[in-house]
C-alpha cells in the first residue's frame, strides 16, 4: 500500500497513474524515449501532491483535478502509447484500462473539435492513440488495445460519442481484417459484439449504468465460413477473454476505500440529467443518437461492394459478412424502443438503411451472406413486420420464394437455409396467419401463403424423373423430408393458433391419443361422432368479424387474379372482364394504371394491347405513355425507363404505334431536346436496333460506332445530330444493354398431375385451384433499387398498406382452403414412396394436426378427404404387405 502512495501520491487517480509510469520509466529506452521519461518523470512529481478534491471550479475529464493536470498526466501514456514500442505501450494501455473500468475518466469523449476550434481534451487524445496503436502488429498489444476500448465503451461514466465511436468500430474492425492472431480476430470480433449489446441496452433504458447486461457468445455469430472457428483453441481462448473483461477480472480493485459518488454520471432516473443524457438536438437523447449513429454505419459497412478492378476483396468479403453478423445482432437486441419510438427514427434507420442493405445483398451467391440476410429478415419478420408490410412483401420473394421455388437447379445449401427459416416461423403460431391476412387477402401484394404451401409441394415431390437437375439423389431427398417437415410445422402452428384463441388447451398428438379413450376430442369419431362446438368468432360484439372482412378481401383478389390470368391469355378479354366485375376502372387512364402498377402482368401481353389498334387500346397506351415523366432523362435512359415495364410486340406496325407516341411524349417532357418528334421517333428505331446488334450472340459482326454516326444522318429536319451525342448514346447502349421486361407468368408442371392420378387424388384436388403461377425474383441493380423504393413510396399511403392483426379463427377456414389440398399430396405421395421412418412419421403428425384443425373449423370435405387417404395407408386388406409406416397409419386412422 505504501509502495503505490510513494510513486503516485493519495489521490485515487495517482494510485492508479503511479505505477504504470513507473513501469514505463523502467521498460522505456532512455535515449530513444527521452522525452516520454521526462513526461512520466514530471507526471509523477504533480501526483505526489494531489489529492482527491470533490469541489474543483474546472473538473477535468480526470477524477478529482483540473483540466492544466488532468493534461500533463495523460500525456506520458499518449507518448507510450504513439511510441509503437510494445514495452512501454502495453503498460501505458492497461493503466488506460484501469482508468475507465475505475471510472475515473467521466464525460464525452469525442474526437472532434468544439466549435471554437478548441484542442481535444486529453482524455479524447488519449482513446485517439489507443485507436491507432493496432498497427502496431503486436499481439499483445492488440489484445491490451481491445481491453482499453471494450473498458471506454463500457463505462458508465463515459460517453463515448460520434466519431470516436466510430473510430473505436474501425480499430476493432482493423484487428478482425488484419491480425496475424486467429485468436485476436475473433476476440475482436465478440468485442465489436459485446459493444453492440451494451449500447443496445443503453439505448433501450436511455441510461448509461444499466444493469445485468448479458455477455455475448460464439454462438451469437453466424459466419460459418470463418475458418478461425474450426479450432476449438482458438474459440476457447476468445470466449474466455470476453468473459474475463466482462466480469471485471482484468481490472485490479483500488488500495483504498472507494470515494461515494465519485466520478458517476448522473443516469436516466438520477436528478440533473445532462452531463450524458443531454443534448436533444434531434429530440433524442445523446446516448440514443449515438445507438442510432452505430446503427446507421453498421448499414453502411454492409453495402462496402468490390469493384471491377478488385471483384474479388477477400477483405471486403470479410469486413461485409462481419458487419451483417453484427446487424442481426442488433436487430435481435432492438426492444420495444424500436417499434415504439414517438418520432420512428430507429425504425426509419430500419428502412432506409438496413433495408437498404438487405436489398443489395441479396444478388449476392456468397453462402455467409445469405444465410445472415434470411437471419436478418427473421429477425424482422417476428419484431417488426406489422410496420414493414410493404418490405416484407418485397424481401419474401426475393429471399425464399425465389430459392423455394426453384426445383430443378437449386443452390442446396442455400435451399436448405430456405427450409430452416420457414421451420422457425413456423415456430411462431401467428407469423403464418399474419402473412396471409397481409399478403394472400390484398390485391396489391404476393400470395406468400399460398406459395410458400406449394413450393414446398413441388420440393417434397422432388425432381421429376428424366428431369436435368443440380441436386444429387441424396440431396434431393433430405429436401424433401424437410420439405414435409415444413408442411407438417404450417398445419401444427395453424392449430396451436387456433387452441390458443378457442382456449382449447394445448393439443399434440399424444394429447389427442390420451383424450380419445375420455371422448373429449375436438375431431369426428366417425359417422357416429359428434363435434365439440365451438365459438369460431372470437369477437361476438362486431357486427362483422375479422373474417367476414378478410374474406372480402380475398374474394375479391381471387377474381381479381382470375382477371389477370385471364388477360395473360388474351388481354382484352382480361381487360373486359376486370372492368365488367368492376375490379379496375373503364376509362383508359384507370386501364393504364392497371398495366402499369399490377405485379403478374405477361410482360409480352401488356406491349402485345398496347400496340392494338382498336380505339380503346390505342387511348389505354397513349394514356400509359402519357403518364411517364420523361422530364431530365437523356434519350438513352428514358427508352430503357419506359421498356422496363413491357415487352415491345413482335408486329412491325405495334411496334411503330407505341414508338412514335413514346417519341411524342419524350419531346414533349424534354421541349428542347429535338426539332420535332419525328427525330426522336426515328432515333429511338435505331437505338433498338443498336441494343439488338450489340447484345444479341447470334450477330456476329456488331455495329461499329461509326456506322451507328452514319445511320442517324440528316434525321433532325435534314441536319445531323451533334457527333458527340451519337457517340455518347452509343456508349451508353453498348455498355449497358437495355434490358427488356421478362414474360412474368410461368407454364405450369404436369408433374403434380401424373401423381395425382398415380394415387387417385384427382377426384380431391378437382375441388380446389391451388396452382398459381411463380413471380419471379429481381436482380439488385441500382435501377430496381430505386423502382422498389418508388413502390414503397407509393403504397404508404394506401390503405391496403395497413398490418391487419386478426383474432378471429373463422380466417382458419380461408387458410385451409388454400393448403389443404397441397398438404395431402405432399403427406400422401411421401407415404407411398418413402420409408424413411423421419418422412413418414412428419407426414402422419402432418395428419392428425390437419384433422385437428378441419374438424374443430367443421371443414367435413377436408377432415375426411384427409382421413381417406391415411386409411388408403393402413394396408389392412393385405396384412403380409404391411410395414411400420402402416402400422403407425393405422393408430393415425383410429384417432381420427
Amino acid at each position: 500500500m505504501a509502495f503505490f502512495q510513494s510513486l503516485g501520491g493519495s489521490s485515487r487517480a495517482g494510485r492508479v497513474l503511479g505505477p504504470a509510469l513507473d513501469k514505463i520509466i523502467k521498460n522505456a529506452a532512455w535515449r530513444k524515449h527521452s522525452n516520454l521519461v521526462a513526461a512520466c518523470k514530471a507526471a509523477l512529481d504533480h501526483l505526489d501532491g494531489l489529492s482527491d478534491s470533490p469541489d474543483i471550479a474546472d473538473p477535468s475529464p480526470l477524477l478529482g483535478l483540473p483540466s492544466a493536470a488532468a493534461d500533463s498526466l495523460l500525456q506520458p501514456l499518449v507518448i507510450a502509447i504513439d511510441s509503437a514500442s510494445p514495452k512501454v505501450a502495453e503498460p501505458a494501455l492497461e493503466c488506460s484500462q484501469k482508468l475507465f473500468s475505475h471510472g475515473l475518466l467521466r464525460g464525452e469523449i469525442n474526437l472532434q473539435t468544439d466549435a471554437d476550434d478548441a484542442p481535444r481534451s486529453a482524455a479524447s487524445r488519449l482513446l485517439a492513440s489507443v485507436c491507432s496503436c493496432g498497427g502496431i502488429g503486436d499481439e499483445a498489444v492488440e489484445l491490451a488495445m481491445l481491453r482499453v476500448l471494450i473498458a471506454a465503451v463500457r463505462s458508465p461514466t463515459v460517453l463515448v460519442r460520434d466519431e470516436c465511436l466510430a473510430q473505436i468500430v474501425r480499430s476493432c474492425y482493423n484487428v478482425y481484417l488484419g491480425s496475424q492472431s486467429g485468436a485476436n480476430q475473433l476476440c475482436a470480433k465478440l468485442v465489436l459484439a459485446q459493444m453492440l449489446v451494451i449500447i443496445c441496452a443503453r439505448v433501450e433504458a436511455d441510461a448509461m449504468d444499466v444493469v445485468r447486461v448479458r455477455t455475448v457468445s460464439i454462438a451469437d455469430m453466424m459466419d460459418l465460413s470463418d475458418r478461425n472457428l474450426n479450432d476449438s483453441t482458438l474459440v476457447q481462448a476468445a470466449q474466455n477473454f470476453i468473459n474475463e473483461v466482462m466480469e471485471g477480472n482484468g481490472a485490479e480493485p483500488l488500495p483504498s476505500k472507494s470515494h461515494k459518488g465519485e466520478g458517476l454520471v448522473p443516469t436516466a432516473s438520477s436528478e440533473g440529467e445532462g452531463a450524458v443524457n443531454g443534448g436533444v438536438s434531434s429530440g433524442l437523447s445523446k446516448i440514443r443518437e449515438d445507438g442510432l449513429f452505430l446503427f446507421k454505419n453498421l448499414c453502411k459497412l454492409s453495402m462496402k461492394f468490390s469493384t471491377q478492378e478488385n471483384p474479388e476483396d477477400p477483405l471486403l468479403l470479410r469486413g461485409k459478412v462481419l458487419s451483417l453478423e453484427l446487424l442481426k445482432l442488433a436487430i435481435e437486441n432492438a426492444g420495444p424502443l424500436w417499434r415504439t419510438n414517438e418520432r420512428q427514427v430507429f425504425l426509419g434507420a430500419i428502412k432506409q438503411y438496413l433495408c437498404l442493405s438487405l436489398l443489395k445483398n441479396s444478388a449476392l451467391s456468397v453462402m455467409s451472406i445469405f444465410q445472415l440476410l434470411c437471419s436478418i429478415f427473421m429477425g424482422l419478420l417476428s419484431r417488426f413486420r406489422s410496420m414493414l408490410k410493404e418490405e416484407v412483401g418485397i424481401f419474401f420473394p426475393m429471399l425464399v420464394l425465389r430459392i423455394l421455388e426453384n426445383v430443378l437447379q437449386p443452390s442446396f445449401l442455400q435451399k436448405m437455409t430456405v427450409l430452416n427459416l420457414l421451420e422457425t416461423i413456423c415456430q411462431d403460431p401467428q407469423i403464418m396467419v399474419d402473412i396471409f391476412v397481409n399478403y394472400d387477402c390484398d390485391v396489391n401484394a404476393p400470395n406468400i401463403f399460398e406459395r410458400v404451401v406449394n413450393g414446398l409441394l413441388k420440393t417434397g415431390l422432388g425432381v421429376p424423373p428424366g428431369s436435368v437437375t443440380s441436386l444429387s439423389p441424396a440431396q434431393d431427398s433430405t429436401l424433401r423430408v424437410e420439405s414435409v417437415k415444413c408442411l407438417t410445422g404450417i398445419i401444427k402452428s395453424m392449430g396451436t393458433w387456433m387452441d390458443q384463441q378457442l382456449k382449447i388447451g394445448v393439443f399434440s398428438p399424444q394429447s389427442l391419443e390420451k383424450e380419445h379413450s375420455a371422448e373429449n376430442l375436438s375431431v369426428l369419431n366417425g359417422e357416429e361422432g359428434t363435434v365439440v362446438e365451438y365459438d369460431l368468432h372470437s369477437d361476438a360484439n362486431s357486427e362483422l368479424s375479422d373474417a367476414a372482412t378478410l374474406e372480402q378481401r380475398r374474394a375479391y383478389k381471387l377474381e381479381f387474379q382470375k382477371g389477370v390470368s385471364l388477360f395473360n391469355r388474351k388481354p382484352s378479354k382480361g381487360i373486359d372482364f376486370l372492368i365488367k366485375t368492376k375490379k379496375i376502372g373503364a376509362s383508359p387512364e384507370e386501364v393504364a394504371s392497371f398495366l402499369k402498377n399490377t405485379s403478374g402482368l405477361n410482360a409480352a401481353m401488356i406491349g402485345d394491347y398496347l400496340g392494338e389498334r382498336e380505339e380503346f387500346p390505342l387511348k389505354v397506351m397513349h394514356a400509359y405513355v402519357d403518364s411517364i415523366d420523361f422530364e431530365g432523362m437523356n434519350f438513352g435512359e428514358a427508352i430503357r425507363f419506359f421498356l422496363r415495364g413491357f415487352r415491345l410486340p413482335g408486329e412491325a406496325q405495334k411496334i411503330d404505334r407505341i414508338m412514335e407516341k413514346f417519341a411524342e411524349r419524350y419531346c414533349k417532357c424534354n421541349p428542347s431536346s429535338f426539332t420535332s418528334a419525328d427525330t426522336a421517333y426515328v432515333l429511338a428505331y435505331s437505338v433498338i436496333m443498336l441494343n439488338t446488334d450489340a447484345h444479341n450472340s447470334m450477330v456476329k459482326d456488331k455495329m461499329s460506332k461509326a456506322e451507328f454516326i452514319r445511320n442517324n444522318r440528316g434525321i433532325d429536319d435534314g441536319k445531323d445530330l451533334p457527333e458527340d451525342y451519337l457517340s455518347s448514346l452509343y456508349d451508353q447502349i453498348v455498355k449497358s444493354e437495355i434490358k427488356i421486361s421478362v414474360d412474368s407468368s410461368a407454364p405450369q408442371s404436369k408433374q403434380t398431375s401424373s401423381i395425382n392420378k398415380l394415387l387417385g387424388l384427382d377426384s380431391i384436388f378437382n375441388l380446389v385451384n391451388w396452382k398459381q403461377a411463380e413471380e419471379k425474383a429481381l436482380g439488385a441493380n441500382d435501377l430496381l433499387v430505386r423502382h422498389i423504393q418508388e413502390q414503397f413510396k407509393a403504397k404508404s399511403g394506401k390503405s391496403e398498406s395497413m398490418f391487419y392483426a386478426v383474432t378471429d379463427t373463422a380466417i382458419l377456414r380461408f387458410m385451409i382452403e388454400v393448403c389443404w389440398a397441397p398438404m395431402m399430396a405432399a403427406f400422401s405421395v411421401t407415404l407411398d414412396q418413402s420409408d424413411d421412418k423421419s418422412a413418414t412419421a412428419q407426414c402422419l403428425q402432418g395428419f392428425r394436426y390437419a384433422v385437428h384443425v378441419t374438424s374443430v373449423m367443421r371443414m367435413q370435405t377436408q377432415r375426411d378427404a384427409f382421413v381417406t387417404s391415411v386409411a388408403k395407408f393402413t394396408y389392412l386388406h393385405c396384412a403380409a404387405d404391411m410395414k411400420q409406416k402402416n402400422v403407425d397409419a393405422v393408430k393415425v386412422n383410429h384417432l381420427s
